[in-house]
């Protein structure tokens, strides 16, 4: 066996009952671990076991996760000391502003306060199944009760991503996050526009400056910051194509400019003549106010803008949706959900599921055939309706 145990005598201390006594004998125990980092043989130890019982106990335990390559060197690292390290380390270098953003507060908000003191390798999945209960009771920082079932798998993910990393580092033998159970999200009913709708609302805001935004995200399928950020230089006008390599997004300091959402969501996608139409007059007007304007015209090179080329920002765009469809007297959807709307006219158009997804920018084509299951049931049946008819159509007849 690795390692030894050893006496000695402390003159002070509190025997195995709680008692205290004077010229208590203690037991140590020293033994080599190896160095996930470097490889190398380390000699460590673990003192002041009240009986030899619990002293060899332990030295077998170490034993036996060294066999089973499940040994983490013993430390006092409380989840508050990694997860901020975690957060210097991995999130700010790693993601985007928006990530880095709601990381932050699920850490600061939302775990810490409840579990920040407890030793990062005594953490266990009742007591992370525990955070998810107190937070759907009572998690919100407002005090008005709990967080929903999606503010609440956010955590999940933070902690799962977050411990995940501790255990490659060595610093716990296994993931407890990966254990546990969140609430359950029940997907809600997203109201979209139908064909005839989406060609109502283009009729009320034809040569507006909602036009184009709403044909690029109910037509292509684009995202708002997609839409706000799209420049001239992304149109190609021979082919029909629109290049979309940037997003306007909202933050505590501001809009900036950030990358598309993933790497697949950096594409480019062929859009109908029409709406390549609808960019032409709409910059031709926009020319017009660069013109008019003169100085007082705030170019940052973007099609969607204010009149005067301020930037506009993504949630104050989304209430000047909401009015455009109130003052229409149209029925009240959310600016995401027409790209949903364009979406599930891809499919039942008989669009293919891949191609579908490539234009829409999801990362795997499973998150496309999930988003839109009751299409693709749709297809189904279309699909078995069509062989009947190839294959008994003579005998029906």
């Amino acid at each position: 066996m690795n390692g030894s145990i050893s006496e000695r005598i402390i003159k002070k201390g509190k025997d195995k009952h709680g008692k205290v006594k004077e010229n208590l004998k203690v037991h140590d125990v020293f033994y080599r671990f190896q160095d996930p980092t470097s490889g190398k043989w380390k000699q460590t130890s673990k003192k002041g076991f009240r009986t030899k019982g619990d002293a060899e106990a332990f030295l077998l335990k170490v034993n036996s996760q060294m066999m089973g390559n499940t040994f983490v060197q013993v430390t006092k690292l409380t989840v508050r000391e990694y997860l901020l390290k975690w957060q210097d380390d991995y999130v700010k270098a790693n993601l985007r502003a928006t990530s880095i953003a709601g990381y932050k507060n699920n850490i600061e908000k939302h775990i810490l306060p409840y579990i920040g003191n407890v030793e990062l390798q005594n953490l266990t999945t009742f007591q992370i199944d525990d955070l998810y209960m107190k937070l759907q009771k009572s998690g919100r920082v407002d005090g008005k009760g709990g967080l929903s079932p999606k503010s609440i798998l956010y955590v999940h993910r933070v902690m799962t991503k977050a411990l995940s990393m501790a255990e490659k580092q060595s610093l716990i033998p296994r993931n407890p996050a990966s254990f546990a159970t969140p609430p359950r999200l029940k997907k809600p009913k997203c109201d979209i526009y139908e064909k005839d709708e989406i060609l109502q609302l283009l009729e009320c805001v034809k040569d507006t400056d909602m036009e184009v935004p709403i044909a690029l995200a109910a037509i292509c399928g684009m995202r708002r910051g997609e839409v706000l950020g799209l420049m001239p230089s992304d149109i190609c006008s021979e082919d029909n194509t629109v290049k979309i390599q940037r997003q306007l997004i909202p933050t505590k300091d501001g809009i900036i400019f950030e990358e598309p959402k993933s790497e697949d969501s950096n594409r480019v996608i062929n859009a109908p003549e029409e709406v390549m139409e609808m960019i032409k007059r709409h910059l031709e007007r926009q020319e017009q106010n660069k013109k008019m304007l003169g100085d007082e015209y705030q170019d940052n090179g973007l099609i969607n803008c204010y009149p005067d080329g301020r930037m506009i920002d993504p949630r104050n765009f989304s209430k000047m949706f909401a009015k455009t469809l109130k003052d229409a007297g149209l029925k009240h959807i959310k600016f995401h959900a027409l790209r949903h709307s364009a979406a599930t006219l891809m499919l039942a158009a008989g669009v293919p599921m891949k191609v579908a997804s490539q234009i829409l920018g999801h990362s795997t084509i499973g998150i496309t055939a999930d988003l839109y299951q009751h299409v693709v049931t749709d297809m189904k049946k279309d699909a078995a309706d069509k062989i009947s008819m190839s294959l008994f159509k003579k005998d029906k007849e």
